[in-house]
């Protein structure tokens, strides 16, 4: 296959992960929500807000940019043409 069609289809992926919050991209990649927070820290590249908030989850803190780019790659790898 080639490289501009893999890009279309990781591109789709993506644009269809970053419309989820973060509650829809946790459910779809199994990860338990122990909380969802709003606040901020210091290597957080872009605020959270509601629907993107930074997921607390067992021992991992995921920012919601972390869950787009996690659901993208487990999408990719289910993907039939992968």
């Amino acid at each position: 296959m080639s490289n501009h069609r893999n890009e279309a289809i990781i591109d789709n992926l993506l644009a269809r992960a970053c419309d989820m919050t973060t509650t829809e991209l946790a459910n779809d990649l199994n990860l338990p929500i122990d909380a969802l927070g709003l606040k901020p820290f210091a290597d957080t590249p872009i605020p959270p807000c509601v629907g993107n908030e930074i997921l607390f989850t067992d021992m991992d803190i995921f920012t919601h940019d972390e869950l787009v780019d996690k659901h993208v790659q487990h999408m990719w790898e289910q993907h039939p043409e992968a």
